[in-house]
């Protein structure tokens, strides 16, 4: 058997939560009737809808070639983002996203290096988003916002002169007159990642503008969705919203897979914009169906080439 499978024998509570996401959602479905929903979804505009699919496609694409940006040529960077991210989905703290480092080819600093950069650029986005559309819907105060704001800079720019500085560099030589090998094997690990990360420096003005622009299609494809059912929100309310769900679904025991990062979600829209809960059942349940059918058929597509072009190989070489 291999380390993957046993991985995932030893961990059978990945199950349970998704059974929890099911009971969830049968209980809003007898709460507010299965024909009532089944209505409400016959009624959204299929217009809005369908341009919110395009832009879920495309968020999941700018963040694919972003990877593929990030990790160079030859180091199948789109196959890794969606391998990451169907993990992510289904894992508590998303902690599927470290996915690609089970995979023995790409086990490596590189990789390790830019999912934690990746994750710091994506969380950053979103919480700043999120403070902006807090403090403009009155949910804080703005000093607040810009507090968080400012310290998250202060954080960023902290690390990145941790990082040129060589203050976290192992000293090997030191190490070695020590004599403890795991201490050696963990420095040279370290070193080599902060020697990844710093590489990755000239590519982060690109990288933080693709992930804004993905940010930006996913608030507008949640702004779709609730256009569909006749109801307007604004962008920094669906920031406020989106960064709810992330907090929440950061908890390990609350992954999107149980359901319950998108209670907080429909909480904002329902407090703030007047969203009816069966309503937002209806919508966010679709939007989920929607996101899933995409990523699933984004993944096995992408796997489905990679395997085509490894069995062409093999032919051209025998």
């Amino acid at each position: 058997m291999s380390s993957d499978h046993s991985a995932a024998a030893r961990r059978p509570w990945g199950r349970y939560l998704f059974l929890v996401g099911l009971i969830l959602l049968t209980g809003l479905g007898w709460h507010f009737g299965w024909r009532n929903l089944g209505k409400l979804i016959g009624g959204a505009s299929w217009r809005h809808l369908a341009l919110m699919t395009l832009l879920i496609l495309a968020g999941f694409w700018i963040r694919a070639w972003k990877w593929h940006y990030a990790l160079g040529r030859g180091q199948q960077g789109i196959r890794l983002f969606f391998i990451a991210k169907t993990a992510g989905n289904f894992t508590p703290g998303r902690a599927g996203e470290l996915a690609p480092l089970l995979l023995r080819q790409h086990r490596n600093a590189r990789v390790a290096a830019w999912i934690g950069l990746d994750r710091l650029v994506e969380v950053a986005w979103t919480l700043g988003l999120g403070f902006v559309g807090a403090a403009a819907i009155g949910l804080i105060p703005w000093w607040g916002a810009a507090l968080g704001v400012a310290g998250g800079l202060l954080a960023v720019a902290l690390s990145w002169l941790l990082l040129r500085k060589n203050w976290f560099r192992f000293d090997q030589e030191e190490e070695s007159a020590k004599g403890s090998i795991w201490r050696i094997k963990a420095g040279r690990f370290v070193n080599t990642v902060r020697d990844e990360l710093l590489l990755f420096a000239g590519k982060l003005p690109l990288i933080m503008t693709t992930t804004a622009l993905a940010k930006a299609t996913d608030i507008y494809a949640v702004i779709l969705l609730c256009r569909a059912f006749g109801y307007d929100a604004s962008f920094l309310l669906v920031g406020a919203a989106r960064c709810a769900h992330a907090l929440v679904s950061a908890v390990p025991v609350t992954p999107d897979a149980t359901g319950v990062p998108f209670i907080a979600a429909a909480w904002c829209l329902n407090t703030y914009a007047d969203i009816p809960y069966d309503t937002l059942t209806a919508a966010l349940g679709l939007e989920v169906i929607v996101i899933n059918a995409i990523l699933w058929a984004c993944f096995c597509g992408v796997s489905a080439l990679r395997w085509r072009d490894s069995s062409h190989s093999l032919k051209t070489s025998d």
